[in-house]
């Protein structure tokens, strides 16, 4: 099987010239797309020419868009099977763990294979506390655990290409898209553990952290919204209907009329943000309705139970939704739809 590196490319300095003919002398096809980076940089992209393919963009469009520009060029002059392994131009990955990303890749071609650093001092600060806070925003969101959310070196075979030139994003919110997808289909990933080495706390990097980590976080929360939304709907409907009928046993009726207004609005939000499984309707509803009918009894049980030593109906609603909402989160994704393997 041929062994391609994709290599978006920002202005790049020497260390990409050095890793592009190391790996051009390990049989590794490599492809670099020069992402817009300017009459300056034409001498350093003519040198890589000797032992790559380079590919090149009028203006930057970002490492998603140069991602995707790449790949189109591998689909369309590349013959199957072959398997393609994404790098960063600034060396920080070294040539050793992109062979070991490969070989995994190759004995693993249904998965996303990553390879995954070491949260851990040797890793500047910034970086080590963005990658913590994405990697648990991912579990939440998806309830899929990696050890690294954020790493550029992942390897995967042909049939995913066009999986990946259907993923939205132009910069570095789209590997986290591709993550998010890829988990939200169900499809397996892999891990390989690797090192990355930093030049001067990482300065090479063209990763703007407020701009960038917007761009991120706004798609892990738009996983995230339609749960969460409907937590608060929830409530306030709970407390609005409780406000006319306060008495005990009004609760149960107050808590169905919320769950069940709350719980439409929840499939349809659902259907929209997770659009990419495949929605099958009638058997997606069946099994949305049946969860929902066990999510009312135990919010309703738990509801009942919270007041008998006295706490208020609606800090026990409250309550009584957090515990629902860990609960159903999940399910909601994986049972709900219908997934379609690619």
């Amino acid at each position: 099987m041929e062994k391609i590196v994709l290599i978006p490319a920002y202005k790049p300095d020497n260390r990409m010239i050095d890793l592009v003919r190391t790996l051009g002398g390990m049989n590794f096809t490599v492809v670099i797309v020069d992402d817009g980076s300017g009459r300056e940089f034409r001498d350093c992209f003519a040198k890589a020419e000797d032992c790559a393919i380079v590919v090149h963009c009028e203006a930057n469009g970002g490492k998603g868009a140069a991602l995707k520009r790449g790949l189109s060029f591998i689909k369309e002059n590349f013959v199957p099977p072959y398997c393609v392994i994404t790098a960063d131009a600034d060396g920080q990955h070294r040539v050793t763990d992109i062979v070991s990303v490969a070989a995994l890749a190759q004995k693993r071609p249904d998965a996303l294979v990553l390879g995954c650093r070491s949260i851990d001092k040797t890793m500047p600060r910034k970086n080590r506390w963005g990658n913590l806070c994405t990697k648990f925003a991912f579990l939440f969101a998806t309830g899929k655990f990696v050890r690294d959310s954020q790493t550029g070196l992942r390897g995967f075979s042909d049939k995913a290409i066009p999986f990946m030139l259907g993923v939205s994003g132009s910069r570095y919110e789209y590997e986290m898209n591709v993550l998010l997808r890829w988990a939200g289909c169900d499809m397996p990933i892999a891990e390989q553990p690797i090192k990355t080495v930093y030049f001067d706390g990482n300065s090479g990097s063209h990763f703007q952290a407020v701009r960038d980590s917007v761009r991120i976080y706004r798609e892990v929360l738009r996983y995230c919204a339609p749960s969460f939304c409907c937590f608060l709907l929830d409530i306030l409907l709970f407390s609005l209907f409780f406000c006319f009928a306060p008495l005990k046993p009004a609760l149960l009726l107050a808590n169905v009329l919320a769950r069940s207004v709350t719980a439409v609005l929840q499939f349809v939000l659902l259907q929209r943000s997770l659009k990419a499984n495949h929605l099958q309707q009638g058997l997606s509803l069946f099994k949305y309705c049946c969860l929902a009918v066990v999510l009312l009894a135990v919010n309703t049980l738990a509801l009942w139970g919270l007041t008998l030593p006295g706490i208020h109906p609606i800090g026990a609603k409250i309550l009584a939704n957090i515990l629902c909402f860990f609960i159903g989160f999940i399910p909601q994704r994986k049972l709900i739809y219908q997934n379609k393997r690619s």
